[in-house]
């Protein structure tokens, strides 16, 4: 995982990405924004489908979270992982770091910044969280309710 502030690469560190067994472990490729952040928090697979009784089901407790899409990817700790960081992607479609990797990322990181992933064979969905920026100018303007973009002036000031 390279991690640029202003373009510039200020630190890089080993990471595992969706298994990619099924399409549902695949993590997402595209523009991500980060839309939360939690630590602690839960993550409890029944909440993206996998039901207690399943063999994928987890229920377990994460720390330096970094949510990136409505389906479930997070950026976040993964100590159970760390052999496999930088050689084998194994987790369920989150981006799996280290616990010392995940603090200092999660203390870096802000509300609204970007996660580029790229790599990955399924692309974020328009709708899955701040996905949209994975469309174009003219597929985002034909799904507004006037189907086109519009040009607009600068307000002329009262007075």
């Amino acid at each position: 995982m390279t991690v640029r502030r202003s373009g510039k690469v200020v630190r890089w560190f080993p990471m595992s990405a969706g298994k990619a067994t099924e399409r549902r472990f695949t993590t997402t490729n595209g523009v991500h924004v980060i839309s939360e952040k939690v630590s602690p928090v839960i993550f409890d697979s029944a909440t993206v489908g996998i039901p207690k009784g399943d063999p994928n089901y987890y229920k377990i407790k994460g720390y330096y979270a970094d949510r990136i899409s409505d389906s479930g990817e997070y950026v976040h700790s993964a100590p159970w992982s760390v052999a496999d960081q930088g050689k084998w992607n194994v987790s369920h479609g989150c981006i799996n770091v280290s616990p010392a990797n995940a603090k200092w990322y999660y203390n870096l990181t802000k509300l609204g910044d970007i996660v580029v992933v790229a790599g990955a064979n399924r692309r974020l969905e328009p709708d899955n969280g701040y996905g949209f920026f994975q469309m174009s100018w003219w597929q985002w303007t034909a799904g507004s309710a006037l189907k086109r973009p519009i040009a607009t002036t600068p307000l002329k000031a009262a007075g």
